[in-house]
């Protein structure tokens, strides 16, 4: 197994420590607060004219997050020289079940902010609905990452 310093790349260490770790709380945090958010819009026309914008800029850092934890995830796979393969095949995923989330939210909110003279009711309820679908995935495989990615790291904790 190499040492920490004989390995490199783009994704690897931030001030000595490895990037993964660092970046990947962002993602944790983000992609949460980013979906409950698309939950509100979907609902609320008023949240989304308010804070529309501000929601789409995290959303927008999520996704850069989730983009760099996973480059970076491969980058500290091979310094731990440990399998995390089923919490790898999550990450190199995530990335892109999160983009239908931020081009939803990026039209419901353009939606929102125009007024209802934007769409028909229908193409709305279609809008709204494919971005609660959008979030709940962007949920659940954010929830499994993250638990795969735990569990790959602290599994020897339930051993004891």
């Amino acid at each position: 197994m190499k040492r920490f310093d004989e390995l490199g790349g783009p994704f690897d260490l931030v001030f000595g420590l490895p990037l993964h770790p660092l970046v990947v709380h962002s993602a944790v945090v983000l992609v949460p607060l980013v979906a409950i958010a698309a939950l509100v819009m979907s609902y609320l026309p008023s949240f989304s004219r308010r804070y529309g914008k501000l929601v789409i800029i995290f959303a927008i850092i999520a996704q850069v997050s989730l983009f760099v934890a996973s480059q970076s995830g491969e980058s500290f796979e091979e310094r731990l020289g440990k399998e995390v393969e089923r919490h790898a095949e999550f990450g190199e995923t995530a990335p892109f079940t999160f983009i239908p989330l931020l081009i939803l939210l990026y039209i419901r909110w353009r939606m929102d902010r125009e007024g209802a003279t934007i769409g028909s009711p229908v193409v709305r309820r279609l809008v709204s609905i494919l971005l609660i679908a959008a979030a709940i995935l962007a949920l659940i495989y954010i929830f499994l990452t993250g638990h795969s990615g735990a569990e790959s790291v602290w599994g020897w904790v339930k051993d004891r």
